[in-house]
């Protein structure tokens, strides 16, 4: 994989502030994840399209829990990847984490794997999601009437109720909103599934978290009963009433304390 010499830092919206104006943000919540990237108002921005017979695609790397907080690129010490796959089959790899794949005219589907990774800091706003793998399934094809095309691809986005240091009580009954974003190229259909399973050990054992629709959005519940010091990795699957689909893991989301 790739390194990418940029600043670490998150990024807001452009503001205007009065003088004497107070104000208050939580930056660097969790979980941190790839999402659409935002503009200077804060709305989203195109993060995949078809043009012809290319697909391109670039994110933000970085999206904090708030939604308002990102970081467009890459930063120092960013490692990452794509792949590529038509109808199963792997078709082209990138050595970055975006970029451009030529592919066929007639419709086909897709998925494509974005692999992040951070190399080890000690800077303690980045000491969660230290790496994060999402595949993203989708059908596409040539519109020869159509110069540029938004991809229909889905960001997973956690309300986790963390604290400071993105870390969750060693209890049952702790709730997390579930929920996808799209793009400036695409708005989602209603999410038709939903699931998240969280590991202790790095992903060789899961357990699958109870998910329910209710009041308009889908919730899991975690129950992290002596689970006290973990490192908690997560696993996320959405499907929309579109028939496309994103999975996402991300490696210590948070801790338990």
């Amino acid at each position: 994989m790739t390194s990418f010499p940029f600043a670490a830092f998150m990024g807001d919206q452009e503001r205007t502030y009065r003088a004497g104006q107070r104000g208050a943000e939580e930056w660097y919540g969790g979980a941190l994840r790839p999402a659409a990237p935002r503009d200077a108002d804060g709305e989203l921005m195109l993060s995949a399209e078809r043009q012809g017979d290319l697909i391109g695609f670039q994110n933000a790397l970085w999206v904090d829990g708030s939604g308002d907080h990102w970081t467009y690129g890459g930063s120092f010490g960013d490692l990452g990847r794509l792949v590529l796959k038509r109808n199963g089959e792997q078709i082209a790899t990138r050595v970055d984490p975006y970029g451009v794949f030529k592919v066929p005219d007639v419709d086909s589907a897709y998925e494509l794997t974005q692999v992040l990774e951070k190399i080890p800091s000690a800077d303690r706003n980045w000491l969660r999601s230290t790496a994060a793998t999402t595949t993203w399934s989708f059908r596409s094809h040539r519109e020869p009437d159509v110069y540029s095309r938004g991809l229909p691809i889905l960001s997973p986005a956690y309300d986790l109720p963390v604290d400071g240091m993105n870390t969750l009580p060693a209890q049952s009954g702790i709730r997390v909103g579930l929920s996808v974003e799209g793009h400036a190229g695409y708005t989602p259909g209603a999410i038709t599934a939903a699931s998240l399973s969280y590991s202790y050990d790095g992903g060789t054992t899961w357990t699958e978290a109870p998910t329910e629709w209710r009041g308009g959005r889908w919730t899991a519940v975690l129950d992290h009963t002596g689970a006290t010091g973990k490192q908690v990795m997560t696993k996320a699957t959405f499907t929309d009433a579109k028939g496309n689909a994103v999975t996402q893991t991300i490696t210590r989301a948070y801790d338990v304390r």
